[in-house]
This record gives C-alpha cells, sequence and structure tokens, in this order.
C-alpha cells in the first residue's frame, strides 16, 4: 500500500546501508532527526582492532553501520584488545583543559600549559603543595612509624642505606607516573594509563591492583590504628569472634572508616585542609623523633653509639642485609601512586603532577631514612634492644624512648601517632571513589559511579565503596594480606611501566599497529619474569642466607636477563616516534626510554619473587576474581544485545 507522496515518512530497514538511503530520484530534505541503534563495545572503539579493523567488523571503507561480534568469542576477544584512544578520553574527561596533552601548536596556547578549573561547581582543585601533602601524608605513616623497627634487626645502621635504595627503586617506576600523569592527567592512575596503551583486560587488571593498593590497604591501616590506640589505653577493643586471636570484630577502626568516608562526603576544600594541617603535624612529629635520636647524639657523642665506627658495626648482617632491607622498605614508598588518581583534580596537571610525585619520594626518603638513623642511635644493635618483648626482629620509637626513660618523649610519640594515622586511612581511601568513577565512564560497573554532585563529589560511589570497606575493616583479619597488597602494587607499577613504553614507542595512544612492538614488549614481561624470579631463587636467596648456589637455575637466569636486555634494544629499534609526543618540550619526559622502564619492570619482578608462594596464591585468587566476573559481565552484555534488533531508524521529509 503506497503513501501520499507530499507527506512524511519512515524507512526501516535491517542493516543494509541502501535501505536507509532514500532513492536519488526523490529529492528530499531531511528533518535533521536521526535514531542509529549501534552495539557499545563497537560504537565506543571501533578502531581498537589493529589492521583492517572496518574489513573485520564487517565495513568496506569504514562506511555503513557498525557491525558487532556475531560470537561470543569475537565479543571478548574484542573487548580485550580495545584501547580507548587519548584523544577521546582525554576530551571525555578533561572537557576543561585549555591546551591539549599529547602535543599542540605553541602559538595557539600560551606556553602550552595545560591549566585546569575545579570539575565540579566550587569543589575546589588541588595544587602542588596540595598533592605533596596527600603524596607524603601518605607515605611517610607507615614508613616512620612500623619500617623503621621492622628493618632494624635486619640490616642494622646499614638500614639507612636501604631506605635510599628503596627510594631509588621506586624512582624507576615513578618515572613513568611523572610523564604518564601530565600527558593524562584524567582519574584512574594504571587503570587509564593502560586502557589508552594496552587494553581493556589490562586495565582491569590495573585496577583490581590499585584497589588492593587503595581501599584494601586503607582498610587494613584502619585495624592497625585501632591496634594502636588499644595499646595507648591499655584495654583491648575489639570482640573475638572466631577461634583464633585474628578473627575479631574492630567496632573502632570501622567507626574510623566511617568518619574518612563522611569526610570525603564534603567538599574538597575541607578534605584537603585536614590533610594539609595534619600532614604538617605528622611532619614536625617525625622531626621531633629525629632530634631525639640523631640530635641528642650529636649533642652528647659519649652518651650513643658510634655506629659509624667500623664496617661490621655499620653492616652488622653484611650487605645482605642492606638489600634485604631494601626489599622490605619498599612499601613505605607507595603513597607516590595515591597522587595520580587525583590528577583530575590537580591545577595545572602538566607541570605540578611531575613535581609532586618526585617531592613525595624525596621527601618521604629523606625524612624516613633520618628517622631511621636516630633510631639506629637510640637502639644497639649488639645488646640486643634491637629485639621486642618477645625477643622477636623488631623495636619502635616508643619502645626505644620506654628503654632510656624518656616517659614524656614516649606519650607524645604514642599519641602522635594515634592522632596522625587516620590521615594514611584517608589518603588512601581519596583514590578509591576515583577509580571507580573512571571504570563507571568506561562501563565495567554501574553508572551509579560516575555520578557527581554538583558539588564535584561522587556521592553514591562514595556510599557503595565506604559501605563495603567499612565492613571489611569490621571483619576482615589483615596480617595475611600485607604482602598480597604489594604483589598487587608492584603489578601496576610493571603495567604503568608498559604503558609508558608503548605510548612513546608503540601506539603513541592512537589507533595504530605496533605489532613489533607489542611482541617485544611481551618477550620482556615473559624474560623479565623470569630473570627476575630466577636470580632470587636461585643465586640471590642463596647467597644471603648462606646456602648453596644453584646453578642449573642462576644460568636460566642469566639467559632470561639477556634477552631481556635484546627484548629492550629491539622494541627501541622499532620504536615509531610520534611528533604530538616527542616535540612536547612543556610536559616531563622519561629519559632513557624504553630502558628506564624496561629496568624498572624487571627489578619489580626481582622484588615480587621474594614473596612468599602462599602470598602469590592468594594474590592470583583475587585476580582470578575479578577476571571471571569481567568476562560474565561481558559475556552478559553480548547475549543481551543479541536479543534485540540492530536496526537503522531515519527520518526524512519530502520538499
Amino acid at each position: 500500500m503506497g503513501r501520499p507522496r507530499n507527506s512524511s515518512f519512515v524507512t526501516r530497514g535491517g542493516t543494509d546501508e541502501s535501505a536507509a538511503v532514500p532513492p536519488e530520484d526523490a529529492p528530499q530534505k531531511s528533518t535533521g532527526v536521526s535514531f542509529v541503534y549501534k552495539e557499545e563495545d563497537s560504537a565506543i572503539d571501533g578502531g581498537s582492532f589493529e589492521g583492517n579493523s572496518a574489513t573485520k567488523n564487517g565495513r568496506k571503507n569504514g562506511t555503513g553501520p557498525r557491525r558487532g561480534p556475531s560470537t561470543l568469542f569475537e565479543a571478548l576477544k574484542f573487548a580485550i584488545s580495545r584501547r580507548r584512544p587519548l584523544e577521546s578520553l582525554l576530551g571525555n574527561r578533561t572537557s576543561q583543559l585549555s591546551a591539549p596533552l599529547l602535543g599542540g601548536d605553541e602559538d595557539n596556547h600560551e606556553n602550552n600549559h595545560v591549566v585546569r578549573k575545579s570539575e565540579g561547581g566550587d569543589s575546589g582543585s588541588l595544587t602542588f603543595l596540595d598533592l605533596l601533602a596527600i603524596g607524603i601524608g601518605g607515605t611517610i605513616g607507615s614508613g616512620v612509624f612500623v619500617l623503621t623497627g621492622d628493618v632494624q634487626p635486619i640490616a642494622g645502621p646499614s638500614a639507612v642505606l636501604s631506605w635510599i635504595l628503596a627510594g631509588l627503586t621506586c624512582l624507576l617506576s615513578a618515572f613513568s607516573y611523572m610523564e604518564l600523569s601530565a600527558r593524562i592527567p584524567t582519574r584512574g592512575s594504571c587503570y587509564v594509563f593502560c586502557y589508552a596503551t594496552l587494553g581493556e583486560f589490562a586495565a582491569v587488571i590495573g585496577g583490581v591492583c590499585l584497589t588492593l593498593e587503595y581501599g584494601i590497604s586503607g582498610a587494613g591501616i584502619a585495624r592497625s590504628w585501632s591496634g594502636k590506640l588499644s595499646s595507648l589505653v591499655s584495654h583491648q577493643l575489639d570482640i573475638q569472634w572466631g577461634a583464633t586471636e585474628e578473627l575479631a570484630l574492630d567496632p573502632f577502626a570501622a567507626v574510623l572508616q566511617i568518619m574518612v568516608v563522611m569526610l570525603c562526603l564534603c567538599k574538597l576544600d575541607l578534605g584537603k585542609k585536614v590533610i594539609n594541617v595534619l600532614t604538617v603535624t605528622k611532619v614536625l612529629l617525625v622531626l621531633f623523633l629525629i632530634a631525639m635520636g640523631a640530635g641528642s647524639a650529636f649533642l652528647s657523642p659519649s652518651d650513643y653509639p658510634n655506629i659509624f665506627k667500623d664496617y661490621d658495626t655499620f653492616f652488622p648482617e653484611g650487605v645482605g642485609g642492606t638489600v634485604k632491607g631494601t626489599s622490605l622498605l619498599f612499601f613505605g614508598f607507595i603513597g607516590f601512586d595515591e597522587v595520580c588518581c587525583m590528577a583530575a583534580r590537580a591545577e595545572n596537571p602538566s607541570v605540578v603532577m611531575p613535581r609532586a610525585i618526585a617531592g613525595t619520594l624525596i621527601g618521604a626518603a629523606l625524612l624516613s631514612a633520618a628517622a631511621q638513623l636516630s633510631l639506629s642511635y637510640l637502639v644497639d644493635f649488639d645488646d640486643g634492644s634491637n629485639l621486642d618483648d618477645d625477643g622477636e626482629g623488631g623495636t619502635n620509637f616508643e619502645d626505644a624512648f620506654d628503654a632510656k626513660g624518656w616517659v614524656v618523649a614516649k606519650y607524645i610519640t604514642s599519641v602522635g601517632e594515634v592522632a596522625l594515622l587516620p590521615l594514611v586511612v584517608l589518603v588512601s581511601f581519596m583514590p578509591q571513589p576515583e577509580l571507580l568513577a573512571a571504570m563507571s565512564e568506561d562501563h565495567l560497573i554501574p553508572s551509579l559511579f560516575h555520578k557527581m554532585d554538583p558539588n564535584g563529589i561522587f556521592r553514591e560511589n562514595m556510599y557503595v565503596t565506604g559501605a563495603v570497606l567499612v565492613l571489611i575493616t569490621l571483619a576482615i583479619p589483615f596480617e595475611i594480606l600485607w604482602d598480597v597488597i604489594s604483589l598487587g602494587v608492584l603489578l601496576s607499577f610493571n603495567l604503568t611501566n608498559t604503558s609508558l613504553i608503548m605510548l612513546r614507542c608503540g601506539n603513541g595512544g592512537k589507533m595504530v599497529s605496533s605489532r613489533v612492538v607489542r611482541k617485544w614488549v611481551g618477550a620482556l614481561w615473559i624474560y623479565g619474569a623470569l630473570g627476575g624470579y630466577l636470580s632470587w631463587h636461585g643465586y640471590c636467596k642463596p647467597m644471603l642466607d648462606g646456602e648453596e648456589i644453584t646453578t642449573s637455575l642462576t644460568a636460566v637466569a642469566v639467559a632470561s636477563l639477556l634477552i631481556t636486555v635484546f627484548s629492550l634494544w629491539r622494541v627501541d629499534v622499532n620504536r615509531q616516534e610520534f611528533d604530538d609526543i616527542t616535540t612536547k618540550k612543556d610536559i616531563f619526559m622519561t629519559p632513557f626510554i624504553p630502558y628506564t622502564p624496561g629496568f624498572a619492570i624487571l627489578l619489580n619482578f626481582f622484588l615480587m619473587a621474594q614473596f612468599s608462594l602462599t602470598d602469590h596464591y592468594i594474590f592470583g585468587a583475587f585476580i582470578l576474581v575479578f577476571v571471571l566476573y569481567y568476562f560474565s559481565y561481558k559475556t552478559f552484555k553480548h547475549l543481551k544485545k543479541r536479543s534485540r534488533p540492530s536496526f537503522r531508524f531515519t527520518i526524512y521529509k519530502e520538499d
């Protein structure tokens, strides 16, 4: 049945392009209204397949409607390899940037700096000092108050060098964070870096690692704070609910977590003021500890041991003890990564982010090393005072002051730790909603996680995240989780280093082919892991423990290390140059690409090898749970789309 010629009509057809186009002999004037159903996966990033992606999606010459994957296997393969171009990513999440980050014309943008207004109304923004306070405030707490005592019986006075070496180790990875957070100043840190350069699946793994580092570790620190409060008041505050001592409900830790969530629900101006005040107070407390130990030894050297007297005094456990101490102290520097996740709220991020990360590392290393030196004067390694009450390794400033009869100093230290340790919980929680918001924007978790109120706060996000973390803080023991968290941090470091290699040498954050570089980066991971793990278990660990070196493992380790170096060289030879990256003079650029991040990857694998097999099993199980969620989520989306028809609707109006 025909339609009147002078009336509006609607054509409906399948995915055939001709069905949606009116005949050429019937001049028509479009109303400008077009409704097109597109599958989300293909609509977001149709070019994520390398090579001729248009052909793979059933399109010719890049025209016509997009066709989604026809099978579940293709859908999963598509999702795993999908990358989001940096131009699209930055445009969606940093709309208030005044200049492009990957490059740009200096004539069009004064000094080509990136300037940002606050994201959410009057929520405020973060300056360099604010970011530095977040980094140092989240770093020196566990480092000075806990790790200085733990490393003392392992390395003795040489633990001062262990702090410096641990800082330099983290600096290799920090270079990647400096450049990527300046080029991609969005919420999400490692997660977003991976999404732009490695693909969605790698980004999900990065998000899991960051959740361990941010939210989960913050819950553990809240329970540690409750333990210190219990010691201060000399009263047991937790409630036993299991057969072992570790199985206990910790209501005071849960209350602290609730207070942290409530503070984050306020405007950013209030939160950053609290952080700045607590960080300054914490630095003053650390300076007090340094003055009481190292300062007193300088004024009255006859009353304190000369820790620099000879080699055996400074290295009581040899160089091996210093190396062991370095691997332990690495955890004392992970706060700089939390700074990166706040880049979306930073003022002029291309300038302040590298400075804030570098300042965090340098400040934490100097303060922690000085505090370690102070403790070395207060605790004599030779007379056994470096041991705790149970005769096991470990001491702290409170015990050292108590042994010397300095009651006031002990009281100041105990009260100061209890008052200031909540800052670490606050700084650990703040990046978690930012990370979940980035994942929500990429449709990996529900959309409520990226809904922002007029004050720039992810309110629903914080309600849900806070409730989960309060329950974890209340009931989950953390004695076995700290090493698992460290494994997650090291893996996130390696993902970020790899992202920088791909950005500078592989795909440049664009939809271009980089198969050769990807192949050698894969070899870098395989042989870097083999070299790191086997060199520790076959050579370094037996040597430090005074046992026999395993020749076969050492030989394989050496061969793997050589292949790792060769892989880096092949990446360098086959690197692609991107003018909009290499000519960007105002952005911090990591030196010696790809060797600096490449050696950082190798060193991180070496540190990962020092954790127990049980820690690896638990970490692997944690990753597996989220991977299964990811594949289930993608399967559900694919089946849901297959159940709906894919039609193109276009409304035309005749002249």
